[in-house]
């Protein structure tokens, strides 16, 4: 059954012709459409405690909630409780969930004792050296909670790239850089670090040998100086990371990346926490979007869909795939989304594999190099969330929301939409998000493979990425030659 949007949205977003012209439309186009009430989180919240609202989510053209859980309930609570049983047992790859979060809000201390050693020492500009989601996770927590002034990122492996990346961070004595690999052996961090590293050691030592130092003193004194300018996060046993090994032979600072919680997955580990408290994020902040990451993960493993909005939204995309929708596009109203399309992107595919096809994208900017498409008559296989800001709907928001308001009219008429409105970006917002992200990620998989019929493995492919090792092994054997 297909409805129309039955529910209250921010005044800016739907016009008050909005449903009435949906409905018109739909009854030209000879479907049936019956007003149903969806219990989104939005309904959940104004009844139960209003004032901790920070994400509503929305569904159109699609089956309500009480639909999707009449159908597939049963299945989705199965799904559910089996995470949670998993979330206990190593060699699960879920320690972020409940385990994570409890252990940094310990560790508060040390994480802005880090990142203070890291500014005395280098205090201008940070330069990140990292890929996959030690990089992504970073820059999706930077940019919703716009921290990514003094930050710049290395992956690259050309000369050309590294030598703008340490052009960019300006005066190398005002300069720190992180390095982020949990093994310490992947090629593109690895490389990056050499690099930058013999820049940072040739700059010290032409000082100190202007300083008067000859040859022996001066690589002595850069290669010491130059120690206090690096930091190694990853594996904390110097027998499972290079990283670890080098940085404790060059005496860097370091911090930790845990055990079995996946790059993706690890937002709220050592690199993003620092990176964030490098960039002037309160302590108090930091504890409060950890404190609700905490009190949203505890939501999101309740077996009551009506107020599980990771479920919610999962079963709608479940649903999709079932239907024959193969392509997925998340669109973001607003530049803080910038690093979240990185991550949410990573996401997808490591997560999803060959599910669907999925795109991310920062609006309005969509508007002109895909809606052509998207809205063709033979685009058939495609669903869609928005992710957008509320508001108070002033004159300021005018071009905001009509923006909004109508792409959603417009897309909605001929696909399944969902959306994600963000109330703020305060930490309590962001910590919610960020799980939302998480579970919606393992639920769609978990969920998808059940309405199949088909068991899940020992480990859950949404955690794995089997496949990066098979470019991997080609990239070796081609170094070895």
């Amino acid at each position: 059954m297909k409805i129309a949007p039955n529910f209250s949205i921010n005044k800016g977003f739907e016009p008050q012709s909005f449903k009435a012209e949906q409905q018109k439309t739909a009854a030209a186009a000879n479907l049936q459409q019956k007003p149903v009430p969806a219990p989104t989180l939005l309904a959940y919240m104004l009844g139960k405690s209003p004032k901790t609202q920070s994400l509503n989510i929305k569904f159109y053209n699609s089956p309500s909630i009480s639909e999707l859980n009449s159908k597939y309930g049963e299945i989705a609570r199965k799904d559910i409780a089996e995470l949670a049983t998993r979330a206990a047992k190593p060699g699960q790859v879920l320690n972020w969930i409940e385990s994570l979060p409890a252990e940094q809000l310990g560790r508060l201390d040390e994480i802005y004792a880090l990142a203070d050693s890291m500014k005395k020492n280098g205090g201008n500009k940070l330069g990140i050296i990292g890929i996959g989601g030690s990089k992504h996770t970073i820059e999706n927590l930077l940019s919703l909670n716009g921290k990514s002034d003094n930050i710049i990122f290395l992956s690259a492996v050309d000369p050309e790239s590294m030598d703008k990346f340490v052009e960019k961070l300006g005066d190398l004595k005002g300069a720190s850089i992180m390095v982020a690999s949990k093994s310490g052996t992947t090629l593109e961090p690895s490389t990056g670090y050499e690099y930058v590293e013999k820049k940072f050691v040739e700059k010290f030592k032409n000082d100190y040998i202007a300083a008067g130092l000859n040859e022996n003193e001066a690589q002595k004194a850069a290669e010491a100086e130059a120690a206090k300018h690096f930091v190694g996060i990853t594996d904390k046993n110097p027998q499972a990371s290079r990283l670890r090994k080098i940085s404790e032979e060059k005496g860097y600072k370091t911090g930790v990346i845990h055990d079995d919680c996946g790059g993706r997955f690890g937002a709220f580990d050592d690199h993003a926490l620092t990176a964030l408290a490098y960039s002037e994020m309160s302590k108090e902040d930091m504890k409060k979007m950890l404190q609700s990451a905490q009190k949203a993960q505890k939501k999101f493993l309740s077996a009551d869909i009506n107020n599980n909005p990771a479920a919610q939204r999962a079963l709608f995309n479940a649903d999709c795939i079932l239907k024959g929708k193969t392509n997925q596009y998340d669109y973001y109203f607003g530049d803080r989304f910038e690093g979240t399309k990185l991550w949410n992107t990573q996401m997808k595919k490591e997560s999803h594999k060959a599910l669907y096809k999925p795109a991310d994208l920062i609006g309005p900017e969509f508007l002109h190099n895909s809606t052509e498409s998207d809205l063709d008559s033979g685009n058939t296989n495609s669903f869609y969330t928005f992710n957008t800001i509320k508001n108070d709907g002033s004159k300021d928001y005018k071009a905001y929301n009509a923006l909004v308001g109508g792409s959603l009219k417009a897309y909605s008429q001929r696909h399944p939409v969902s959306v994600i409105e963000f109330k703020d970006f305060s930490p309590e917002t962001i910590g919610e998000y960020v799980e939302l992200k998480h579970f919606e990620a393992i639920y769609t998989g978990m969920f998808s493979r059940s309405l199949k019929g088909a068991a899940h493995p020992q480990v859950l492919p949404e955690v794995e990425q089997p496949n990066v090792k098979i470019y991997k092994r080609e990239v070796e054997s081609l170094l070895k030659a």
